[in-house]
């Protein structure tokens, strides 16, 4: 994909995706990480204009932004600080890279939780970028995903609320099923689910998404 693109869509004034957080992530944040002394440190891989980012920050979380977008890095920061101000941008840091190449600069067991909202990759990376983060994680570590389903294609709801055109980019719940099965780890919550997206103008409508929250198992 192309970063360019991706400059041009969030150029707009507007937070095309909305300025609050994604639902979901924000629900597992409630349950899982917010109760955590001092706060997480927290990855966002494809951050986009840093809604869930502000979200978490504001929250007392450290959480390190990743995308391949300048201009939603920026705007990021701004939303950062309008939710909550310099101590909520203290903890945030903005990396411009590609999400299939880059690691955080802790090293392997060293995060906390790891957020994919609507992070959509090439079929051939999943596997790989999947298997990273887990070693990213450390013991007890999170991973919270929501991510379009194939049938936002095949029943036609990418017309109104998003997603890439291609449904091979696409994830079904029996895919990361197979992905983590054997990586050390419990499911937390998943499900495969239709429900009206209202996140700005590009995810407004009906979607068909799957959600998902894995654990790293704890230290022995």
């Amino acid at each position: 994909m192309d970063a360019g693109v991706w400059n041009q869509k969030y150029g707009e004034e507007d937070f095309v995706y909305g300025r609050e957080p994604n639902v979901h992530v924000r629900q597992a944040a409630e349950r899982y990480l917010n109760q955590v002394p001092g706060g997480a440190l927290v990855v966002e891989l494809a951050s986009g204009e840093g809604r869930n980012v502000a979200y978490l920050a504001a929250a007392g979380h450290r959480v390190i932004a990743v995308d391949f977008s300048q201009t939603g890095l920026d705007k990021t920061k701004e939303l950062v600080a309008g939710r909550g101000g310099g101590s909520a941008l203290a903890r945030v840091t903005l990396v411009l890279a590609d999400i299939t190449t880059w690691a955080p600069p802790g090293g392997p067991a060293s995060v906390d939780a790891v957020v994919l909202s609507f992070c959509h990759m090439r079929a051939e990376d999943r596997p790989k970028v999947m298997a990273s983060v887990v070693e990213w994680l450390k013991p007890g570590g999170l991973i919270i995903q929501e991510v379009f389903h194939p049938n936002q294609v095949h029943r036609g709801y990418r017309d109104k609320s998003g997603g890439p055109h291609d449904p091979t980019m696409m994830v079904e719940l029996k895919e990361l099923r197979a992905q983590l099965g054997d990586k050390g780890g419990e499911e937390l919550e998943g499900e495969e689910l239709q429900y009206v997206l209202e996140e700005g103008k590009l995810h407004s409508g009906m979607g068909a998404v799957t959600r998902y929250v894995w654990r790293k198992d704890a230290a022995s």
